[in-house]
């Protein structure tokens, strides 16, 4: 009896190990550390359509996106100019064949940028030797289309920034919020922006990080202007005073609340 009940269990243990097997042979990896992937990426641009990391190894580039976006289009920057690149979903990723010092995304009129900042050993596809990664401040020039062409060197609002370095604005943690956000760059440019000039029923939280070129009012802009397309767009209100408001898109920027007219 003891017998029979065995042969009658062996068939469910070789069916246990057959879907364990078929399991395990649909993970694959690269077989390379975490420690051999490359971090060393540089977000600007557009919130909107940047995405929330990039990072690269096993000649490949990894483009993480919140959960539920789609992704844009992708190029990659070559001294011949933007070429589309194919890439393959594996959410939350983009994948990405090749190592390329700079990669643009570009949805509409919205563009984000990534600059490997370590671009020296040629990539899988032949491109980083003969491309190498832009200077923040030519970046922009090329890729926001909001900037004027030629951007006169930032006023005192918009403090010195060293040539070639970091952008001059940047959001991204500590700061959870566009609030927050927006205060620290008022402090550092010498505006007012106080709780009550948040004119929204809300905070807006802040997903990922982006550096903005450009001065003080720029850069609000562009900030502010990934919230288009969201449920809870808002705008800035400039004034005279220096004082900076944020409004739903809805609502007419010419209101009294702050002395001075709007810039």
């Amino acid at each position: 009896m003891v017998r029979f009940f065995l042969l009658a269990l062996a068939p469910l243990w070789l069916s246990g190990c057959a879907q364990w097997s078929g399991a395990a042979a649909g993970w694959q990896d690269d077989g390379l550390p975490a420690g051999q992937y490359d971090f060393n990426w540089r977000l600007s641009g557009d919130p909107a359509v940047a995405p929330l990391q990039v990072f690269s190894g096993a000649g490949r580039t990894w483009l993480q996106f919140a959960p539920g976006r789609t992704p844009p289009a992708l190029f990659a920057q070559t001294p011949a100019g933007l070429q589309p690149l194919r890439y393959k979903r594996h959410d939350p990723y983009v994948v990405v064949d090749g190592l390329w010092p700079a990669l643009v995304l570009r949805g509409g009129h919205r563009i984000a940028r990534a600059d490997r900042h370590d671009a020296g050993p040629a990539g899988a596809l032949g491109a980083e030797a003969a491309a190498p990664a832009m200077a923040p401040e030519l970046a922009a020039a090329q890729l926001l289309p909001a900037a004027p062409a030629s951007v006169p060197p930032a006023g005192p609002a918009a403090g010195p920034a060293a040539s070639g370095g970091p952008s001059r604005y940047r959001a991204g943690p500590p700061d959870a919020s566009l609030r927050a956000v927006l205060a620290r760059w008022a402090t550092d440019a010498g505006w007012t922006f106080e709780p009550q000039h948040w004119a929204v029923d809300a905070d807006i939280p802040l997903a990922g990080s982006a550096d903005f070129t450009g001065d003080f009012k720029q850069a609000v802009r562009e900030l502010l202007g990934a919230t288009e397309m969201s449920d809870r767009p808002v705008q800035p209100c400039f004034y005279l005073n220096k004082v900076l408001r944020v409004v739903p898109l809805a609502q007419a920027c010419d209101r009294s609340v702050a002395a001075g007219a709007r810039t």
